[in-house]
């Protein structure tokens, strides 16, 4: 790379130069990580306005730059998703319309939803469908409502915002732009009622320019994202419970889709991929996948030669349909790759036949008849390849059209080979002549393809004197090249056969691939089926090769039943170096131990505990078996998770507003069929505006949202609530403590931690001792207040003012849950306040009426917190 230099008028533009493969790297990594759009300028004309475009591209469309991208990341890179998004106010909430494309897989997707104030299943979506672009109209981003709210849902799932003029949602052409694009049939499958859907259909069509590419007309298919058909997870749930590999994560390998991708072809690994992003809600679809996982995991040898024998050396189905597609980018090679494989279809399929299973006709319906129907498919295709491509010439990696397909073909193929014998001869009599051995005289084609002789410069001398029978046309390092009179007819002769045979084996080609192309439908078909294949049985080599072997879990539809892990076991963390997992089981029953309240050691598993139960349960929910001795678990439409306490200060939100947001997200769209999942809920602001969020939280999911929750806190008083909410118990992390030292036991127990850990975590951290040591003291003496306090109020002959004290102590608690309730009522009301269309005056105004209202109520829980400095 050369230094930066700077170009252009009054050199306003930085510039530097780049060798090609530096230039392909740093187009991956502007598009692929950086997030950036990329243009490909070219001096087409020549002179001051000859630079256009040739090339363009953006995280979310790829397209002009795939080859480039997938060959320097590799196959198993995702497809990047680009979605158009529509929303208009409807009321209480949003109508939101959405389109989106897969260029790969050639889809279409389109939905109209309802959506809360938090865009809640927008988001849902955009997680859903890996969305690397999101295309919006410029007028409502510049909205201060639906801009602002929009913005907020990009920034939190990593998506670049395209701004596009309104023109461009315009649904004029809509009809015929689609029925050129999908087929009038599958037109016919459209809601034409829901405009703000087909506005984005049409945008997302003009943005990615559909239309200009001929080949695509009528390959597209038209699909209808349903909301309702996968569980809904927030980008929150997927970082908390490490679902995908995160480029800022030190260790990579510790998610969970790093650890079920035992794949062996990158079409199920990209597969496995929309698996987890999608979990299924569908008891019956779910039970198929456990039906086949569990087939191939009691036959070990079936497992076994579909990885290391059938599998291994499938090629990218998906790719290679979509380049016989687009018959420009295809290749001879790439129809001999497909054939290689599609030989091998009888045998695969055989092998799944012949499994001796209870669930035999699901196989023959899933696997075993889909196969043998494409085994048909491509009989022809099969014959294509043999009578067309030169198979001798394969063997030396050679990809050419057979001399025998064309009658041209073969009388020039033969004229060649004649010709070749004369040149042959040719250097035999110039050996002669030169007086020199035969292997001295080297055959070789100069760059214009010219037949040509060359000696090393230590015989050069044979050749003097002898100029009217040879010319020296160079001399190198490398020998001294020359012709003579006999060579020169012969080369040219052979160059002009050598062009004629070229023109025609390329109009040949172009041919073979235009037929070769009309097999890309059933490339699709069988990538389909192979991925699904890939990924079942990779579940199943998952489950069996665990540390502790996976069990089938047991399902009840949602809202019924309870979720019952025995010895649960964190699949990721079990698999690390060096650790010996402890398993736990984890109980939430509905009647009566729906939220439980887990309290313990820092470090002593508490975290850990409470993820892989939201890990388990969607492991479960695509279709795998689970980490446990046995699982019971009650399907979950949503999983809601608030974990860890991170600042976010790029975007400008602190520890404690992240919370809150989260937090206020799960509020809102929680219900009694979510998993919810919180760990130390409350830091980042005063302990005592911290305790009494996370008792009003607490206490509204176990009472109004009434959803399985796990929710680990630091706050031991929350304990307290078992018995005075619903179904609400406590459970605790374990640890042991001898001679002044703790030992972490990672075990779950019934009730909560009897005794606060604090001090010991330190001295484990290597804190220094002087301070462990005035820790240790600071705390001895608040003990010894509160055992002095309690002494004197239980003594006996106690005075009258000491019984009043105990008096309102009684009091207290009913203060406490009062003022519990008028928290939560207080935080309900904020988030509902429309701070988007508030002035900031107006807004601070209603904030501190509502506060004197609360204030005016005479709690005293409250008024302890209003007293508190901010």
């Amino acid at each position: 790379m050369s230094v930066l230099k700077h170009i252009g008028k009054n050199n306003e533009l930085p510039a530097v130069a780049v060798s090609p493969s530096n230039f392909n790297s740093f187009v991956v990594q502007l598009l692929t990580e950086r997030q950036y759009r990329v243009e490909v300028w070219a001096d087409v004309k020549g002179g001051k306005n000859g630079w256009t475009i040739i090339r363009q591209g953006s995280p979310g469309n790829l397209e002009e730059f795939e080859e480039i991208v997938f060959d320097t990341c590799g196959e198993t890179q995702e497809t990047p998703t680009v979605v158009c998004v529509q929303i208009v106010s409807d009321g209480a909430g949003w109508r939101v319309g959405l389109a989106y494309c897969d260029n790969t897989l050639k889809i279409i997707g389109v939905c109209e939803f309802l959506d809360g104030d938090q865009l809640t299943n927008l988001e849902a979506a955009l997680v859903r469908l890996g969305t690397k672009e999101c295309v919006a109209a410029e007028d409502k981003m510049r909205s201060p409502v639906e801009g602002k709210k929009l913005r907020e849902i990009f920034d939190r799932c990593d998506v670049v915002l395209t701004e596009r003029k309104s023109r461009d949602f315009s649904t004029k052409d809509i009809n015929q732009d689609l029925n050129r694009l999908l087929g009038p049939e599958s037109c016919k499958l459209i809601n034409m009622e829901d405009e703000n859907a087909l506005s984005s259909a049409a945008c997302l069509i003009r943005y990615l320019d559909l239309l200009s590419d001929e080949s695509l007309h009528g390959k597209f298919k038209l699909q209808e994202l349903k909301l309702d058909r996968y569980m809904k997870l927030d980008k929150a749930a997927v970082r908390a419970l490490n679902l995908l590999p995160q480029a800022q994560d030190g260790n990579r390998n510790m998610s969970v889709y790093t650890l079920l991708n035992k794949c062996k072809t990158h079409i199920g690994s990209r597969l496995l991929l929309r698996w987890i992003k999608q979990p299924l809600l569908d008891p019956q679809e779910i039970e198929t996948r456990l039906d086949l996982v569990e087939t191939f995991v009691n036959d070990v040898q079936l497992r076994q030669s579909m990885q290391e024998i059938y599998l291994r050396h499938v090629p990218d189905l998906a790719r290679l349909a979509r380049k016989f597609q687009k018959q420009s980018k295809a290749t001879l090679m790439d129809a001999w790759r497909l054939y290689q494989f599609v030989q091998q279809i009888p045998s695969m399929r055989q092998a799944l036949e012949d499994c001796e299973t209870s669930k035999g006709s699901l196989m023959k319906e899933k696997m075993v008849d889909p196969l043998k129907s494409l085994e048909d498919d491509f009989k022809q295709y099969e014959r294509l390849v043999e009578q067309s491509l030169d198979l001798e010439g394969i063997d030396n990696h050679e990809y050419r059209i057979n001399p025998n397909y064309s009658p041209d073909l073969q009388r020039l193929a033969e004229r060649k080979e004649e010709l070749r014998r004369d040149i042959e001869s040719e250097r035999k009599k110039a050996a002669n002549k030169l007086g020199l051995g035969e292997e001295k005289v080297k055959l070789e084609r100069n760059k214009d393809k010219i037949y040509i002789f060359r000696i090393t410069r230590k015989d050069e001398k044979v050749l003097r004197g002898k100029c009217g029978s040879f010319s020296v046309l160079e001399t190198r390092k490398d020998g001294v090249k020359f012709t003579s009179t006999g060579l020169r007819p012969l080369s040219e002769r052979y160059k002009e056969a050598d062009d004629s045979y070229s023109e025609i084996q390329t109009s040949l080609v172009e041919k073979v691939v235009e037929v070769i192309s009309t097999y890309a439908p059933a490339v699709e078909s069988l990538s389909e089926v192979i991925a699904e294949i890939d990924v079942l049985v990779s579940l199943a080599h998952v489950a069996s090769n665990a540390p502790t072997q996976y069990v089938r879990p047991l399902l009840s539809p949602a809202g019924q039943g309870d979720l019952i892990l025995k010895e649960s076991r964190h699949p990721c963390v079990e698999v690390m170096d060096d650790v010996s997992f402890i398993p736990n089981d984890i109980e939430l029953l509905r009647s009566s131990s729906r939220l439980q309240i887990i309290t313990g050691p820092n470090m002593g598993g508490k975290s850990t505990y409470i993820r892989q139960a939201g890990v388990i349960v969607l492991m479960a929910q695509i279709g795998s078996f689970v980490p446990c001795s046995s699982a019971e678990i009650s399907i979950c439409h949503s999983i809601h998770a608030r974990i860890g306490a991170g600042d976010n200060q790029l975007k400008g939100v602190s520890t404690f507003m992240q919370e809150m947001l989260d937090t206020s997200s799960i509020l809102s769209s929680a219900t009694d069929k979510s998993l919810i999942i919180i760990d130390e809920l409350g830091r980042g602001t005063s302990t005592y505006d911290g305790f009494g969020l996370a008792w009003a939280i607490a206490e509204h999911i176990a009472s109004s949202i009434r959803a399985p929750c796990l929710f680990a806190t630091h706050f031991h008083e929350l304990t307290e609530l078992e018995g005075k909410a619903e179904a609400v118990t406590n459970r605790h992390v374990t640890a042991h403590v001898a001679d002044g030292k703790l030992t972490m036991l990672y075990q779950v127990r019934k009730g909560a931690c009897d005794q606060s850990f604090g001090i010991h975590v330190a001295e484990l951290a290597k804190f220094p001792e002087h301070v462990v040591e005035m820790a240790r003291q600071k705390a001895e003496q608040l003990e010894m207040f509160g055992n002095a306090s309690s002494s004197n109020e239980d003594a006996v002959g106690e005075p009258a003012s000491k019984k009043r004290k105990t008096d309102e102590a009684a009091g207290e608690q009913g203060d406490h849950e009062e003022g519990s309730r008028l928290i939560l009522q207080f935080l309900k009301d904020f988030s509902a306040l429309p701070f988007d269309s508030l002035a900031p005056s107006e807004a601070c105004l209603r904030v501190r009426q509502m506060r004197d209202e609360m204030a005016s109520k005479g709690n005293k829980f409250v008024e302890s917190l209003l007293l508190q400095p901010a």
